[in-house]
Order: C-alpha cells, then sequence, then structure tokens
C-alpha cells in the first residue's frame, strides 16, 4: 500500500508569502480611516448650525399657555397685515406693512418692528423698527445680505394688545 502525501499551503517549507506581512496592517488602515471620518464628522458637527431656534426655550415652554391665550386674543381682535418687500437692488429693499383692524379700518400709532431671519443663517438675523409713514402704513429700509427665502416676523404693539404674524418671501437679484 502506498501512501500519497498531499501539501497544503501552510506547510509550504519556504514559509509565509510576502504579501501575508501586510495583512495586519489593512486592518490597522481600515481603523485609521475609520477614526479620521468620524473625527471630521464630530468637528462639522460641533462648528455648523447648532439648530436652536429660540436662547430660552425653557421659560417659553413654561410661558407656553400666555402665548395660547395671546393666540386666542389676537383671532379675537380680527387684525391684520399685509406685508411686502420692494425695491431691492444691491442687496437693499423697502418692507411695508399695512395694518388692518377687523373692519379694515387702519390701525395707527402702534409700535411695529420685523424680524428678519433664514432657516440656514442665524448669523444674519436682524430685528427692523418700522415707522408710521401714513394712517396704518408703516415702512423702513432694510438690508438683506443674501438673496433668497426670509422669514419676516411682525410685531407689533398697539392699543394695549400684541399681534404678531410671520410670512416668507423670496428675495431676488
Amino acid at each position: 500500500m502506498a501512501m500519497h502525501m498531499t501539501t497544503s499551503p501552510s506547510s509550504d517549507p519556504n514559509g509565509p508569502r510576502k504579501s501575508d506581512r501586510w495583512i495586519p496592517w489593512y486592518f490597522v488602515g481600515g481603523f485609521a480611516i475609520m477614526l479620521i471620518a468620524n473625527i471630521s464628522l464630530v468637528t462639522f458637527s460641533m462648528t455648523s448650525w447648532n439648530g436652536l431656534v429660540t436662547k430660552h426655550a425653557f421659560e417659553e415652554g413654561n410661558n407656553y399657555n400666555a402665548a395660547i391665550s395671546g393666540a386666542a386674543r389676537q383671532q379675537e381682535l380680527g387684525w391684520r397685515s399685509k406685508l411686502s418687500v420692494d425695491g431691492v437692488i444691491d442687496q437693499n429693499g423697502t418692507i411695508t406693512v399695512l395694518f388692518r383692524d377687523k373692519d379694515s379700518n387702519p390701525i395707527t400709532g402702534a409700535k411695529m418692528s420685523v424680524m428678519m431671519s433664514r432657516a440656514d443663517r442665524d448669523d444674519l438675523d436682524a430685528t427692523i423698527p418700522l415707522a408710521e409713514i401714513a394712517p396704518g402704513e408703516y415702512r423702513a429700509s432694510a438690508a438683506f445680505p443674501v438673496y433668497g427665502r426670509w422669514q419676516l416676523r411682525t410685531i407689533a404693539n398697539a392699543m394695549g394688545d400684541d399681534y404678531q404674524t410671520v410670512e416668507y418671501v423670496v428675495v431676488n437679484p
């Protein structure tokens, strides 16, 4: 009876192949790539927009019932406003607000302002006070540092009551 012997790659008399020496370094390289990616993502998340909508969320949350009653009071009053942005030249324009009561009479003597903000950049937020130029017509000049979609929140106080509304405008070049 003759025995036939086979050799396996691990029993090679010459030892391991040269390429086998790199296998542990493949793992080290993979972990290094993963570490670099994670550090990059953490750095980006720490330096980009933080997502805060308000700086006093706790206090505003505690005053939520007051906000709801204020909205109900505003609904009762029936006040309305019409906001427009006109004459935009070189990123400067004119904001006009027409302010009326429920019978379409102009509301005069209001202290009014417009808060300008963008969803993508909170460093451009600005509050613009408006002046009454005619009965129920309030106006101010405003700079729009970038073109695009802006959120304009009209805030007014007249006859002892508060009013606010939010409108979105697109400022084109």
